[in-house]
């Protein structure tokens, strides 16, 4: 992500949690003695961290070794990495850290879950903008590292035509200009991929998409994306098939058959369960 800062981040959220000091790290130590830590797994998951932890502690007293890399399998009293070095830096960072690893790491498993359940790697299973404020680019990469494909990262980097879009043309009377907007885009912009949402097939059977890269089957059931693939294959469109709304790990298996590409779900980073992780100082 262009002009992302993970030192920054991290600076703004230890701030958050330390403006002025650890008073009970402060009362606690006489002298600020070395220690050794290890964090700990109490979930089944996957992890995701290592750019936190390093740069975390990069400038502290603090070493970190044994250091799983991201993707790497959890299970409870997995051991993450060894801290060794600063208890006051150790104690400052725990919070910050974890908060960052459990978010991360629950992302990603959340993504390896729904990519099991699918059990078609054919398929991707791909994400969403519906990410943490912040956390875009730490979120897609654990999408990444849970076997997830990332779709555009914001607004700047493809056209995605949706419901509002085509309500503003239709406001405007230009809807069935949509195709010449989309043959002028391509002329000026031939690397840049246009994706359209549809909502229905009957829709798929009104417009003309054949400038589109992909075509999003939006909250359409089982029966109407069957349909709806067959429609785009009689039009003869080379677009990829994506399916969107409504997936969950329940039903994503219904759709592993089919004869789409991508499937778009915004659980994988909008509401994921936290791995339970821990830091505990043992010397």
């Amino acid at each position: 992500m262009q002009g992302f800062d993970l030192n920054n981040l991290l600076q703004v959220t230890l701030k958050e949690d330390c403006p002025f000091g650890d008073l009970t790290t402060s009362l606690i130590l006489e002298n600020d003695t070395d220690c050794h830590a290890q964090i700990i797994s109490k979930d089944t998951g996957i992890f995701v961290g290592t750019d936190i932890l390093e740069n975390a502690f990069a400038e502290e007293n603090v070493r970190i070794s044994q250091l799983l890399s991201d993707g790497s399998c959890l299970s409870p009293q997995t051991v993450i990495c060894e801290l060794t070095g600063s208890v006051q830096a150790i104690l400052k960072w725990e919070r910050v850290v974890l908060n960052f690893l459990q978010r991360l790491s629950g992302v990603a498993t959340t993504t390896d879950l729904f990519v099991k359940a699918l059990n078609n790697l054919g398929i991707h299973v791909v994400d969403t903008r519906k990410t943490t404020p912040g956390l875009r680019f730490l979120e897609r990469k654990a999408v990444v590292a849970g076997g997830g494909v990332n779709h555009r990262e914001g607004l700047s980097d493809m056209v995605l035509i949706k419901e509002n879009h085509l309500m503003v043309l239709q406001s405007e009377n230009r809807l069935d200009t949509l195709p010449q907007i989309l043959s002028r885009f391509k002329a000026q912009h031939p690397n840049k991929k246009i994706e359209v949402e549809v909502e229905s097939p009957e829709q798929l059977l009104q417009w003309d998409l054949s400038q589109v890269d992909i075509i999003m089957l939006d909250n359409f059931s089982l029966e109407s994306v069957k349909r709806g693939v067959l429609i785009c294959k009689e039009k003869g469109y080379n677009a990829d098939i994506e399916i969107s709304g409504g997936i969950t790990l329940e039903n994503i298996h219904y759709y592993r058959d089919l004869d789409i590409q991508r499937i778009a779900i915004g659980q994988l980073t909008h509401s994921v369960k936290a791995l339970d992780l821990s830091v505990l100082i043992y010397d």
